[in-house]
């Protein structure tokens, strides 16, 4: 069954005509009407205005379009295939087999529960058996950072403080750094435990074409951003070996646009 549906703009049943004979719009006839009353004073050369017709053209064109339109609600776009198991906070399709990674944060409540009877804080789920897995993490991942390697795992850096009250068993992810990837065929996080050379949520990171990664920004603690002494504004590399060269160098751009 088909449903027709109209823009929100315009009601077509009780279409007027503005004092300049186009359809009357409640968002957009003040607009033109001010334009057209004050043509004299405004001042643009020949390239913005074929920029401005070129722009608002399709735009325009629609708005005021008489022709009906229609939705094919029959078909279904998207549907329920399974489920993460925990809060997708962030997602990646890992090589070589399309295996998708959720994580998470330190939380009271997911669906999967690890081999101790604690809750899970990432999963992988298998796209062809839509089966979930969790995946046990030892530091806290909220808000990393994220990029992969040449070698096709996945890296994340930093993370937030751990939340002993909710799990002792996972700790300070600051300033850590975890890998997953592809292992005869299994997947697990690997936190060997070097470290970022400072703290880090919030943190970016972008693969260098020689393999090294490149970590900027942050907080250094997850407090209130508007006080600057909590942010870092900072960049340092990691290097083929993953470990951090141990320098945070500032960066006057991070330091304009902080935080974060």
């Amino acid at each position: 069954m088909a449903m027709e549906l109209c823009l929100p703009f315009e009601n077509t049943s009780t279409r007027q005509a503005s004092k300049y004979g186009r359809p009357h719009n409640t968002v957009f006839a003040p607009l033109c009407d001010w334009i057209i009353g004050n043509i004299s004073e405004i001042s643009m050369n020949l390239r913005i205005l074929e920029y401005l017709f070129y722009c608002l053209a399709p735009v325009t064109s629609a708005l005021f379009n008489d022709g009906d339109r229609h939705v094919d609600v029959s078909v279904d776009y998207f549907e329920l295939a399974g489920s993460s198991g925990v809060p997708a906070m962030h997602a990646a399709v890992l090589p070589p087999d399309g295996k998708v990674v959720f994580l998470d944060k330190v939380e009271n409540y997911t669906e999967l529960l690890l081999p101790n009877k604690r809750y899970a804080y990432s999963s992988l789920y298998d796209p062809i058996s839509h089966q979930s897995s969790p995946l046990s993490v030892t530091t806290n991942p909220f808000c990393c950072g994220g990029a992969f390697l040449p070698d096709g795992r996945l890296v994340t850096i930093g993370g937030n403080a751990p939340l002993l009250w909710l799990d002792p068993t996972v700790d300070d992810g600051f300033d850590a750094i975890r890998y997953i990837g592809s292992n005869s065929s299994t997947y697990n996080w690997i936190e060997p435990g070097n470290k970022l050379g400072s703290k880090r949520w919030y943190a970016s990171a972008q693969t260098l074409s020689n393999g090294d990664v490149f970590v900027a920004a942050g907080s250094l603690n997850g407090l209130n951003p508007g006080n600057y002494s909590n942010n870092n504004p900072t960049y340092e590399i990691l290097g083929s070996d993953r470990v951090s060269k141990g320098k945070s160098i500032p960066m006057e751009i991070l330091v304009e646009t902080q935080p974060y």
